[in-house]
């Protein structure tokens, strides 16, 4: 008894896990797309640079995570 209880919470915990990843990287696409039309939306040229800054630190991050 006390493995198959176990079983049920390895797997609910790596089950929880696997939904938050997907999830946080969805999030993440989801909030880039919506910054680059903002950005893209206006005709200051400062917006532009940060947001390319934040792409190439959002990539570098997700590289390392890998």
């Amino acid at each position: 008894m006390p493995i198959a209880l176990l079983g049920s919470v390895v797997s609910g915990v790596v089950k929880t896990m696997c939904v938050s990843l997907i999830s946080e990287k969805l999030l993440m696409v989801v909030v880039k797309s919506l910054i680059k039309r903002l950005v893209d939306s206006s005709a200051n040229t400062l917006d532009n640079e940060l947001y390319e800054v934040f792409c190439k630190q959002l990539e570098e991050d997700q590289a390392k995570s890998k």
